[in-house]
């Protein structure tokens, strides 16, 4: 063990080792910061010991010891190392929390930092192998990287340790969508819906589930349950709407297009259909007074702009067009393209160069 430097502390003295460390990481990445739980499961290790209580003095006289600037970047193999070198077992570490080292897992992800986050997650497993985000995590983690067969696998282990896995659900059911088993997925979804029944996307992903094997009235009762909750969706309507007219239901399709007509968003995510629905019925001033209205009152939902072009051009209010059109292009790109179908249909030929005119 090699002495690196005696600090004096007033009456007192502390020499630091290069082991004098490791109290601070391991307090940190395994005890959310609980030195004294630390200690107690630690006590009788006297090697252990007496490095923590060399770290407490100092802290007396650096409070900044135990900063992210200290304690970043975290390095598995000498971690593994310190472990070793002061004889401890992943038994002695009896009140450990496994949420910090985790959380700097999943800062890694973010990141990309695959290898780092499969090191660690096996390490993590090593000391709790009931630990169902560390599954989750790394079936994403396998599934991004084309891991398919191997993502899955650890998706389901998540699910069985934690039936309220509900990211691991979402991420298994869409798992298997896009291997195109539909029904599977739409059982799994299920599962998440009964743990998070506001789940507002989810009845969406089962329907689609559902209608990509023709599955059409299934597909509607999961919509009508939906609208059960949600009654003022109007994406929820206008997608029962379509489902109604593939099951010969014109009556309750045309009465769910007329509630369309007679209503206003009031959810961001309905703004694009509401509008497709009043732009088929000529009702084009009623969408410019909407959206005119919503994005002043709204500043970072601008790219809605583009929905204006439409009356404004029916109104020949050319250069207005042009301009909205001009400031979405520069700023939201995206939402051209997202557009394009209802634009296409909205406009002539002519009407669209007009507005891409310079």
């Amino acid at each position: 063990m090699q002495n690196i430097v005696k600090m004096n502390l007033d009456n007192d003295s502390v020499e630091i080792t290069e082991l004098t460390p490791f109290p601070i990481l391991l307090c940190e990445f395994l005890y959310e910061g609980d030195f004294e739980l630390m200690k107690a499961d630690l006590k009788h290790n006297s090697k252990f010991i007496e490095e923590s209580n060399k770290i407490e003095k100092l802290i007396k006289y650096l409070p900044g010891l135990n900063s992210n600037f200290v304690i970043y970047p975290f390095v598995l193999s000498e971690f593994i190392s310190y472990l070793s070198e002061f004889n401890i077992s992943y038994s002695d570490l009896a009140h450990i929390s496994l949420n910090g080292l985790f959380d700097t897992v999943l800062l890694e992800a973010d990141k990309k930092n695959f290898e780092f986050v499969k090191e660690v997650i096996e390490f993590i497993l090593k000391i709790d192998p009931s630990f169902a985000p560390a599954y989750e995590l790394m079936g994403s983690v396998l599934i991004e990287k084309g891991e398919i067969e191997e993502g899955g696998e650890y998706l389901e282990k998540a699910i069985k340790l934690d039936p309220w896995n509900i990211a691991a659900l979402s991420e298994l059911g869409e798992l298997y969508f896009n291997l195109g088993e539909y029904e599977k997925a739409a059982e799994i979804w299920k599962k998440e819906l009964e743990l998070s029944p506001n789940n507002y996307v989810t009845y969406f992903m089962i329907a689609d589930a559902y209608i990509q094997k023709e599955s059409y009235e299934k597909a509607a009762h999961v919509l009508e349950k939906f609208l059960n909750r949600f009654p003022n969706s109007i994406l929820g309507k206008y997608e029962l709407s379509s489902i109604y007219e593939n099951l010969s239901r014109k009556t309750e399709a045309n009465e769910l297009k007329e509630e369309i007509l007679n209503s206003t968003p009031e959810y961001s995510s309905d703004i694009e259909v509401w509008a497709k629905v009043m732009f088929e019925n000529q009702k084009y001033k009623e969408v410019q007074n909407f959206i005119e209205k919503f994005v002043e009152q709204n500043k970072d939902h601008q790219h809605f702009k583009l929905l204006l072009v439409i009356p404004y051009l029916k109104d020949k209010k050319i250069e207005e067009a042009k301009k909205i059109y001009n400031e979405v292009k520069e700023n939201y790109m995206w939402y051209i393209y997202g557009l394009k179908d209802i634009l296409n249909n909205n406009l002539s030929k002519d009407q669209l160069e007009e507005i891409e005119k310079v």
